[in-house]
């Protein structure tokens, strides 16, 4: 009997040790959601310098015209994106979702391009969704490992008869 107790009690301790060591899941998702709102603040504020800071070394976008791999290509692409002062780019996660270990999550979220009309207005011109994929670093940030996104599909106008 004293054995089968002892054996319970480390069982229990084990468990205990276990779930100790395993990261707050909400936690890591409100860090996920922080990290995306931040991508999307910086991007607004430094354009394609701050887009690129939120991407690993060997990070992946997948875009319109293919893929980019690397901060370098990923880099070239949005500086022309970002160049276009007419265009704007928003975005905002919706739902983030984490590993057990906290190591790894992502972010699903909606986007939208704005275009600055002759009267001095932005209208939306395109909206879509996106998941971001992301990789806690070793000092506990978050950077983007991959990056998808789609255009919500255009409305075409029936054919005449």
């Amino acid at each position: 009997m004293r054995r089968r107790w002892a054996g319970m009690v480390a069982a229990a301790a084990g468990l205990v040790v276990a779930c100790a060591g395993r990261p707050d899941a909400a936690a890591t998702r409100a860090a996920l959601m922080a990290a995306d709102r931040a991508f999307a603040e910086a991007a607004a504020r430094r354009g394609a310098e701050g887009w690129t800071s939120y991407f690993e070394v060997d990070a992946r976008q997948f875009h319109a015209r293919g893929v980019s791999i690397g901060t370098d290509s990923i880099r070239a692409v949005m500086t022309r994106v970002f160049a276009d002062t007419t265009q704007r780019l928003l975005w905002h996660p919706v739902r983030a979702v984490a590993a057990a270990s906290g190591e790894l999550g992502y972010t699903i979220g909606r986007w939208e391009s704005r275009a600055l009309g002759k009267d001095g207005r932005w209208t939306a011109d395109g909206s879509g969704n996106y998941v971001t994929i992301w990789r806690r670093q070793p000092d506990g940030s978050w950077k983007v490992s991959v990056d998808i996104g789609n255009a919500d599909p255009v409305a075409v106008p029936p054919a005449k008869p």
